[in-house]
């Protein structure tokens, strides 16, 4: 991935990337998505509330008006006020391990719901060390049979090595277009934090730019 890189020609070819990546996302199966930072994977997670009632829409498969699901380890120490008295019970406690609020969020989000959903956990490995990261993936492994056939499909989101190769997976995915073998076995190039916010700026504005009706594109250019 190159940030530095923020030609308009560069952007929309990246913006491309990920919009056709959503349109792939599969029903039914287990997939690993995989980028870097500031490369889309959360557009694309947000971008799956619209996209999978389309495609259940276009299997005739019958659906609840609620068809999409994630729990996000980057919230679990927010403060969620709007919660009430529910507002901690998902979020790290200064006396309990990180993982048990993670293994709380993914607990919750597989019980959360008798109707069937498409789940996404979105990198279970925040602050997970690496021998942890394997075991949850064995956790998961054992559930997974059972959580295709009650559900539409799984997307895990991850940065971590050791969830790709360890948890069953039916479809990689790579925003920067490399296979598994090239992602897992990939050079390791230190990245330029004043690049990414660059980048990151850059790239939002993009989208922003792309997601607005084709009115107020032809207004602009009068």
């Amino acid at each position: 991935m190159d940030y530095k890189d923020i030609s308009e020609e560069h952007l929309n070819a990246h913006v491309d990337r990920i919009v056709e990546l959503c349109k792939e996302v599969p029903l039914h199966k287990v997939t690993i998505l995989t980028g870097g930072n500031a490369c889309g994977k959360s557009v694309i997670r947000k971008q799956l509330a619209l996209i999978i009632p389309d495609k259940l829409d276009d299997e005739g498969i019958s659906h609840g008006k609620s068809t999409v699901a994630s729990a996000s380890m980057q919230l679990r120490t927010e403060n969620r006020p709007e919660w009430g008295a529910f507002s901690d019970i998902t979020h790290d406690m200064p006396w309990s391990a990180t993982s048990d609020a993670t293994l709380n969020m993914i607990n919750q989000l597989f019980r959360n719901s008798s109707d069937p959903r498409f789940l996404i956990i979105d990198e279970l490995e925040i602050g997970m060390s690496e021998e942890l990261q394997i075991g949850f993936c064995n956790m998961l492994n054992k559930k997974l049979p059972e959580l295709l056939e009650k559900n539409f499909g799984i997307m895990v989101i991850t940065h971590s090595r050791h969830v790709v190769n360890t948890l069953n997976h039916d479809n990689f995915m790579n925003i920067e277009g490399m296979t598994e073998d090239e992602w897992i076995n990939r050079e390791i190039v230190p990245i330029d934090p004043e690049d990414l916010e660059k980048w990151a700026d850059e790239l939002f504005k993009t989208i922003r730019d792309r997601s607005k009706p084709a009115s107020e594109h032809s207004n602009k250019k009068k």
